[in-house]
């Protein structure tokens, strides 16, 4: 589907959210769609998509501005020497898998049964971001521990339209126990394959619209790029994870909000 935007506001509105998304995804690793799948949502919601249509149209679109997106940020942290590409191609691989069969999965499964597991997954992610992570000092992570964690990345990516850094840092962290910052670059290299596998799925079942990815893609990119290359570590990470967790919070309580008042 492809319809024509023309409301300024709800334009400026995706560009925001692009530009805000583009910074987390080089600052803080995740790829956007926390913030991508939502606001394409509403966005469709509001010029009169229907809800089962809208929230898998967003889902599609979501991970297609984040390929473009972690794509940046990938190539900024690999030119500070922090990705390692052996670690991130066997669990972005097996995310790319497993993130095709999240997306057939999303298209069977009733709206409101996506549209409540998205929201948790909101919460999930926004408690991440609060939340202290173990750290160690591994560089790498052995292939079959790489290949589960992004089997369980790539099907929730999938599933819910999102890159899968929320559930990889975390994984990479407590399991691969690589340093924070070393995960993070991980899990823009690891998603860049993630999102590929997932995307194609909806584009087969074609749920996609071209306006909302240019809008979210022109915007995210730069921002993500900039933020990776040039403001890592000179913009208070904690104020965004705060931001970040409000964000993700306020959106769930909508969302769940919508589903059970009909």
């Amino acid at each position: 589907m492809d319809f024509l935007l023309t409301d300024p506001a709800l334009i400026l509105i995706l560009a925001g959210v692009g530009i805000f998304a583009g910074l987390l995804a080089g600052l803080l690793g995740v790829g956007g769609g926390f913030l991508f799948a939502p606001a394409g949502y509403f966005v469709l919601l509001s010029v009169g998509i229907p809800k089962e249509t809208a929230i898998l149209t967003a889902f599609g679109v979501s991970l297609a501005a984040a390929f473009p997106t972690v794509l940046t940020g990938a190539l900024a942290h690999t030119k500070q020497g922090t990705v390692s590409w052996k670690t991130a191609a066997v669990m972005g691989l097996s995310g790319m898998v497993f993130g095709f069969a999240g997306g057939f999965a999303a298209a069977v499964l009733p709206v409101d049964v996506l549209t409540i597991l998205f929201s948790l997954i909101l919460i999930f992610g926004g408690v991440r971001m609060l939340a202290k992570l173990p750290s160690g000092d591994k560089t790498s992570i052995p292939a079959p521990v790489s290949a589960v964690i992004g089997a369980c990345g790539g099907f929730f990516s999938g599933l819910l339209g999102v890159g899968g850094g929320t559930i990889l840092v975390p994984l990479m962290t407590i399991f691969g126990k690589l340093p924070m910052k070393r995960a993070v670059a991980i899990s823009s290299a690891a998603i860049v394959f993630i999102t590929a596998g997932g995307l194609a799925s909806y584009l087969l079942h074609g749920y996609f619209d071209i306006t909302l990815w240019i809008i979210l893609t022109v915007t995210a990119v730069p921002a993500a790029y900039i933020s990776a290359a040039k403001l890592s570590g000179k913009i208070p990470e904690k104020v965004l994870r705060v931001l970040f967790f409000l964000l993700m919070t306020g959106i769930s309580a909508k969302m769940i909000f919508d589903v059970f008042a009909g």
